[in-house]
């Protein structure tokens, strides 16, 4: 192991090393606060990206900056690219590698370049040790020397900070990994539930601290421990908010109303203190069952309950009581004042990731401004739209046209335009009703709910069936263009991967010749796999279209993962329905050639050979029109077989 931990600390040197020439990062040791400063020097010798590059992105491959975008596109200024950034008040330690296209630039083929942080001391600060042996299994997945060198920084980690709780466990769950006999498998993982036992005795009503608990369980690989953990918690202290969290989620499964909300009253006559996490989850359940019940009283006591702490949640707390509220037709001068507080918060409306630490409170995650500008508009729609139809309950019918007619110049957001819709059918505007659906169903054809209602609203100031049918087909064509030309802009136009692990479930070896100049379509599955069993009718639907087309050909193949030949066979014995062709992987590197780690997957060479679209997963019933739309634009293109 010495010798091994030796070479890692050669190559980190070395990186640190090529770090400063074609790459710099200033200062030589970050600390949070800094700017930071990386510079990327094209043309000399140990550069991969060529000096004619047109844009140079920054890849973050792990990354605790995370007021970051995971792609940040570098700067040309005069010879050289750069970026530029702060260390945020949480950052610890980041990887990153530098793409131009196919072009990448990294300072070893199992190494990343490295933004540590440091304290004031110079020394690296609290965890950032520990989050770089977690970016090992992304810089080097296959070396020999991982669990090994995991374990150096990790040792270390612990030696500058002795109380690191998650360092202790993570160091055990290396130690199981490299041991190679059971009992020693057995006496790390007893360390590491002592250790974690101990983290429970802490704090053992302190919801962070249970969460660190829960997180060393799963680090473990002991998931089924965390019921056993809130027994304990809730026998020992049930008068805990966390007991009362815990005890609420248990009584939400109660099916009969009645004896839930009893359970759940009793559960708040014990204490119910302002604010506490434990109180506020039962709020919301009770506040929730006496809307639809249209109690009115007692549901504006439990939706005042739900605010009493302020987070970046609270905007989007008022939309949902504003919401409730108004689904269920009460309260409507309520509403508009909860939908008032809402907007006038708009601005701050929660986007993207929103990362919590006791340490630092709440962390947003990075999001173009596009994106927050278009959530903040959609957001502002809804609640336009709620409170248009809440002046519609109050029979103000200038006000719910005037909100109405708002909402929909705001934003295109499906909420506030279904709403909208809403009130101008109840207005006797059923074209504009119509009309502001379509707008949804132009981006969204297959959105079957928003096609019922406009299907009403059309018929009611049309009267024609034939007109809307004509109206189907025309978003049917619609769907399919759009289909086309996203699916275009997705050709990866990568080599094909090389197949010589096939064979035909009697035995026969795939050769090359068999694929040659054609559309070959591999779907790759297990019997035991769930979601593979659900995409066999629509990839069987595409399959009984081409199948008589001599210019494509369907290989479901079996990948082999837990699975026999003789599996395979008997899988097709049972599943007479479906008749296209199986096959059998005997290559275990399969899934790194095509570039998949979870099945079902289907991947879409072209005539030439090439690896032209890649779809990881069940994605529903959309994945029959996207394969038949991925067929057909490589039939259509005359220069795929060249």
């Amino acid at each position: 192991m010495k010798n091994s931990i030796f070479a890692f600390l050669i190559l980190l040197a070395a990186t640190l090393q090529a770090q400063g020439q074609t790459l710099s990062i200033k200062p030589a040791k970050i600390k949070r606060g800094d700017l930071v400063t990386i510079t990327y020097e094209p043309g000399l010798p140990d550069s991969k990206i060529s000096a004619d590059a047109p844009s140079l992105t920054l890849v973050f491959t792990y990354s605790t900056f995370y007021d970051l975008p995971w792609k940040m596109p570098m700067k040309r200024e005069g010879n050289v690219w750069v970026a530029r950034f702060t260390a945020g008040r949480f950052a610890t330690f980041a990887t990153f590698y530098l793409q131009s296209g196919e072009q990448v630039q990294k300072p070893a083929a199992d190494k990343q370049y490295t933004l540590p942080v440091y304290d004031g001391n110079d020394k690296r600060i609290k965890n950032s040790l520990l989050h770089e042996s977690y970016s090992l299994s992304a810089q080097m997945p296959k070396s020999p020397d991982l669990q090994a060198n995991k374990l150096s920084l990790l040792k270390q980690e612990l030696i500058d900070n002795p109380d690191n709780y998650e360092a202790k466990v993570a160091q055990l769950v290396v130690k199981m990994a490299m041991a190679t006999q059971s009992e020693d498998k057995l006496r790390f993982r007893q360390q590491a539930r002592e250790i974690i036992a101990a983290k429970l005795e802490e704090n053992p009503t302190l919801p962070g601290n249970v969460n660190l608990v829960t997180m060393g369980y799963l680090m473990i690989g002991e998931k089924t421990r965390l019921d056993s953990v809130r027994r304990v918690i809730m026998e020992r202290f049930p008068e805990a908010d966390l007991s009362k969290d815990l005890r609420a989620n248990i009584i939400a499964k109660e099916k009969d109303p009645k004896i839930r909300v009893a359970k759940l009253e009793a559960l708040l006559k014990k204490s119910d203190e302002l604010g506490e996490e434990g109180s506020e989850s039962i709020h919301k359940m009770l506040f929730e069952y006496y809307a639809s019940t249209k109690n009115v009283a007692k549901s504006l006591y439990h939706a005042s309950k739900l605010y009493a702490k302020s987070s970046p949640y609270t905007p989007e707390t008022f939309k949902n009581i504003s919401s409730k509220l108004t689904s269920s037709k009460i309260a409507s001068e309520v509403a508009i004042s909860y939908a008032d507080k809402a907007l006038s918060n708009a601005g701050e409306w929660p986007v993207g990731i929103i990362r919590y630490f006791p340490e630092f409170g709440y962390i947003p995650s990075y999001v173009p401004d596009s994106v927050r500008k278009q959530a903040v508009a959609e957001a502002k729609s809804a609640l336009y739209s709620i409170k248009a139809l809440n002046y519609l309950h109050l029979k103000n019918t200038d006000s719910a046209k005037m909100l109405a007619d708002k909402a929909i110049k705001t934003s295109d957001g499906r909420e506030a335009l279904i709403n909208s819709s809403s009130v101008f059918a109840a207005l006797g505007e059923n074209e504009l009703a119509f009309k502001t659906l379509w707008t949804l169903l132009v981006k969204n054809p297959t959105d079957s709910v928003v096609l019922k209602d406009a299907k009403v609203y059309f018929l009611k100031h049309n009267g024609a069936e034939n007109a809307f049918k004509a109206k189907v087909q025309e978003l049917e064509q619609l769907e399919i263009a759009q289909l086309t030309a996203k699916t275009k802009t997705l050709m990866m136009n990568k080599p094909g991967p090389e197949l010589t692990g096939l064979v035909t479930l009697e035995g026969k070896p795939v050769t090359p010749e068999m694929m040659s100049g054609k559309i070959v379509i591999l779907d790759f599955w297990a019997t035991w796999c769930v979601p593979c069993m659900q995409e066999m009718p629509y990839f069987h639907n595409v399959y009984q279209k081409y199948k008589n087309n001599p210019n494509v050909m369907f290989m479901v193949v079996n990948s082999g993962s837990n699975n026999s030949i003789e599996d395979a066979r008997k899988w097709v014995k049972q599943n007479p329905q479906y008749q296209f062709p199986v096959y059998f992987n005997n290559d275990k590197n399969i899934g790194e050639k095509v570039g998949f780690t979870v099945i079902p997957t289907i991947a879409v060479i072209d005539q030439a050979g090439k690896l032209q679209f890649r779809t990881i997963g069940f994605e529903g019933e959309i994945l029959q029109k996207k394969l038949d739309v991925e067929i057909s634009i490589l039939l259509n293109d005359k220069s795929m077989g060249k």
